[in-house]
């Protein structure tokens, strides 16, 4: 079978095939029992280790984060990128999230490319988390069945 390579519209419908692909050897080859490498960095894909948990186990790179400080923003307003040292060893778990700017640092990427970068991944992520946010307050709000989880939700929410 030869794989062709693509590009994907948007990251959004990269994450969706992958996750599709992973799910078709899963339901569909989980009898071959072969070890297999899938290297990602979307963090929806290492969900597929709660749905299958004796075929899926999830691993990254062993790193060090470094102090805070240093991945600080600097006094003219630019944004940092975070610093991390990669220790080359195989670590069970998912990573918390991505360090791509460090590996972009890695290759050599000229410095305020890297502190636009960091500036829109830290946009991105705001933006991100206040939707998850939105989300879960939604997701609360449509279980509140009476007037006294009413109140309860809203004044717990406030």
């Amino acid at each position: 079978m030869k794989l062709k390579t693509f590009q994907c519209p948007a990251t959004h419908y990269l994450v969706q095939f992958k996750y599709s692909v992973l799910r078709f050897f899963l339901e569909q080859y989980y009898w071959v029992k072969a070890l297999t490498l899938f290297v990602t960095h979307y963090p929806p894909l290492c969900e597929l280790e709660r749905a299958y948990p004796a075929h899926v186990s999830n691993y990254h790179m062993a790193f060090l984060l470094n102090e805070p400080d240093i991945a600080a923003d600097t006094d003219d307003g630019e944004v940092q990128p975070e610093f991390i040292t990669f220790l080359y060893q195989l670590t069970e778990g998912a990573a918390g999230r991505s360090y791509g700017l460090n590996v972009a640092r890695l290759a050599d990427i000229p410095d305020p490319i890297l502190h636009t970068a960091a500036r829109k991944a830290r946009e991105l992520e705001s933006m991100v988390n206040a939707r998850r946010k939105n989300k879960k307050l939604l997701s609360d709000l449509w279980s509140v069945s009476d007037r006294s989880s009413l109140v309860e939700w809203l004044q717990s929410n406030s």
